[in-house]
């Protein structure tokens, strides 16, 4: 079989292409603030995703660093919680239950003030209103009582009337 010249050229692409995704594998390996995402590996090595999807232990490689940087997150997670003392865990919910119960204890206080408040607020308005009721009662009969005086003046002027014509006639 003989050789093509451009399968030096293809070969030595693939090899180029595979180092390129081999170092940067092991750039997101080893910093774990790189994401460890097909997009970040293309843009790293500088191959194209197609190409990447293409090949399969790219993928691999990136699923495997994925399941280890998972758990290494839950390793460390472990370490904490083991690390801290049941007293101490208990303190500190006895601390947050203690400032919880000041908040509502505020609040609370906070609205009774405001109840109180509006409490003097509407009785006020009460007051007020009952104020203006009797003034407009009170303006109500001066007006009926005007009304009948105008009423009588109107009748007395109707009679003068009435007499001034028979006088006249």
């Amino acid at each position: 079989m003989t050789e093509n010249a451009f399968d030096a050229r293809n070969r030595e692409d693939f090899n180029k292409i595979t180092e390129a995704l081999t170092s940067a594998l092991a750039k997101i390996s080893q910093d774990d603030t790189l994401k460890v995402t097909v997009t970040e590996l293309s843009r790293i090595s500088g191959v194209h995703r197609n190409t990447i999807y293409k090949r399969e232990w790219p993928m691999e490689r990136l699923n495997s660093l994925k399941d280890d940087r998972l758990l290494r997150k839950l390793a460390s997670a472990q370490k904490k919680e083991k690390r801290q003392d049941p007293v101490n865990v208990l303190q500190d919910k006895l601390e947050k239950s203690r400032q919880e119960v000041v908040y509502w204890f505020n609040k609370f206080r906070d609205s009774e003030q405001s109840a109180i408040a509006l409490d003097n607020r509407l009785s006020r308005m009460r007051q007020s209103r009952d104020g203006y009721v009797s003034l407009a009662e009170e303006r109500i009969a001066i007006i009926k009582s005007l009304e009948m005086d105008a009423e009588k003046l109107r009748e007395v002027i109707k009679t003068l009337e009435l007499e001034n014509a028979e006088n006249s006639k």
